[in-house]
């Protein structure tokens, strides 16, 4: 989906029809990677609110995954996010949460070199370039072994690299980069990274006080500037050009300099662009003497800077909007989930567990018991004379039979108490850290509501009315009771002997128990 060639409308209306798929699966992993790509389109498309809202739900939910790449790729893409709009902070503390999530997994590619540039552009925003330089000098060397072709990544984290140099005053290591990166400007195609290189150049060679050459890059950059498309990074670069050309006495070149950064200031007329501009002017009429325009460009860039400062503000109002929308999105999303997910584990016409979601949250059961050395108990329960009470009433009738066995069950259920319909008339009922009255009690309780409802049933001879059968077992995890299969088998061989024994009856099953003579005697009857 995602090409930069392509149209990002396009992508994002076609992935909009993929998040839907998505939804509608229910796959929380399917639905954050679907968030993901979108936040990508939307970056590419400069929608920075759709980037942020859909960052923080891709991030909400991938975390809970195990795909540790994609985590990472959210974090990042979320401090992108937060980067745009100028929240450094936050958008550090997500870049380095990508990168000790990649460090940590031993994730390598491009991925990784993006969090270090990403990492660097930041320090370098919040003027600690001595980090800038630690991590794109990482970067680049990375990029070098994994991408020794791409000569646009290499140029871009050459360029970044010199910056930082140059900030931090390592102008002489500044000079060495950009003549290594010579080679892969050559052949660029991307006109502004050339003209960067050019610019970025020149500034080192001003600083090593060779303006011959300086003056040569800066020929080379106002040329290629003529026919090139703007970039803002490109003219602050010029802004800095300017300012050392005035102050080299070059008001020829200067003036050719100028006249650049006017032009873009007349095409772009957001906040940033026209601060740039208008402290490049102030600062040119005033090294030419015209005071009378400095000072009008200086009160406009009060100005400038009052409203800079109330977008600021509304930034970071937008921010907050923006998170509390994607949460009460993502709250609904995962409250339809869990319903969709709800419903996938109970059984349609009772709405107990179905056999599968007993076994996984049996084995829950099972685990914990374990490590707190609890009892896991299972009480088998099944209808006394089904088939025949079918046969005779209808299976209309057999249906709600089965519906009020269930809701007998479902009054006893807690959070250490589940029941699940087993199959037909079956019913299993599993308990944790109770002692064996407490799950006694629990089949008592259930057997007594089926009696007080008076179910006719003329082809039981115990009270021709509907009863139950039930097998009741409660015992230590061992290597002989470790699955919730192994306890629902001798359960079952309770209720077998409760059927033997004439059926309407609870039977407990438990191997530690001998009758007066001393004899083994397993089998326990419950009355109720």
């Amino acid at each position: 989906y995602l090409d930069n060639s392509s149209d990002p409308k396009i992508q994002i209306r076609e992935l909009k029809k993929l998040l839907k798929q998505a939804q509608d699966s229910g796959n929380i992993y399917y639905i954050g990677c679907v968030f993901q790509m979108l936040g990508a389109a939307y970056k590419m498309s400069g929608d920075n609110k759709n980037l942020f809202t859909s960052s923080i739900k891709a991030l909400s939910f991938l975390k809970n995954t195990d795909d540790h790449k994609m985590i990472a790729n959210a974090y990042t893409t979320l401090g992108v996010a937060y980067f745009d709009q100028e929240n450094y902070q936050l958008a550090l503390a997500n870049y380095d949460k990508a990168y000790e999530i990649m460090r940590k997994h031993r994730i390598k590619g491009l991925s990784r070199i993006i969090v270090m540039n990403n990492l660097a552009t930041v320090y370098s925003s919040l003027g600690d370039y001595k980090s800038g330089i630690y991590y794109l000098t990482e970067c680049l060397e990375q990029a070098k072994k994994e991408s020794p072709d791409d000569g646009t990544e290499l140029l871009a984290f050459s360029l970044n690299l010199a910056d930082c140099l140059l900030c931090d005053h390592e102008t002489e290591k500044a000079a060495k980069v950009l003549e290594e990166a010579l080679v892969w400007a050559a052949d660029e195609p991307v006109k502004a990274y050339v003209c960067d290189h050019h610019l970025k150049y020149a500034i080192a060679w001003f600083g090593l006080d060779n303006k011959k050459e300086g003056n040569k890059h800066v020929d080379a950059a106002v040329k290629l500037a003529a026919d090139m498309p703007d970039a803002y990074w490109v003219y602050e670069d010029f802004s800095k050009i300017a300012r050392i050309l005035m102050e080299n006495g070059d008001m020829e070149r200067a003036d050719k300099v100028i006249g650049l950064i006017s032009g873009y200031g007349d095409r772009n007329c957001q906040t940033m662009d026209r601060l740039l501009v208008y402290s490049t002017l102030a600062g040119y009429h005033k090294a030419v003497g015209d005071l009378d325009r400095a000072v009008e460009y200086y009160e406009q860039l009060e100005e400038l800077y009052k409203e800079r400062t109330n977008e600021l503000k509304q930034i970071q109002l937008d921010i907050h909007k923006s998170m509390k929308e994607a949460d009460a999105s993502i709250n609904r999303l995962n409250r339809i989930i869990e319903e969709s997910e709800e419903c996938a584990r109970r059984d349609p016409m009772t709405r107990l567990l179905n056999r599968s979601a007993m076994l996984r949250i049996g084995g829950e059961f099972i685990e914990n018991a374990s490590r707190k050395k609890e009892k896991v108990g299972a009480i088998f329960i099944d209808i006394d004379f089904f088939k025949e009470c079918n046969d005779t009433y209808g299976h209309a009738k057999g249906d709600e039979i089965i519906k009020e066995v269930a809701y007998a069950c479902q009054m006893e259920e807690t959070d250490n108490i589940h029941f699940a319909r087993y199959g037909g008339d079956e019913f299993l009922g599993f308990t944790k850290g109770l002692d064996d009255n407490a799950v006694t009690d629990i089949a008592r309780r259930i057997c007594a509501r089926i009696r007080q409802l008076n179910i006719p049933n003329i082809k039981n001879p115990n009270s021709r009315r509907v009863t139950l059968s039930v097998g009741v077992v409660n015992v230590l995890i061992t290597d002989k009771t470790d699955t919730i299969i192994q306890i629902a088998n001798y359960a079952d061989k309770a209720v077998y002997y409760a059927k033997k024994a004439g059926k309407n009856c609870i039977y407990l099953l438990d191997y530690g128990r001998t009758n007066a003579e001393g004899a083994d005697d397993p089998f326990v009857n419950i009355p109720f």
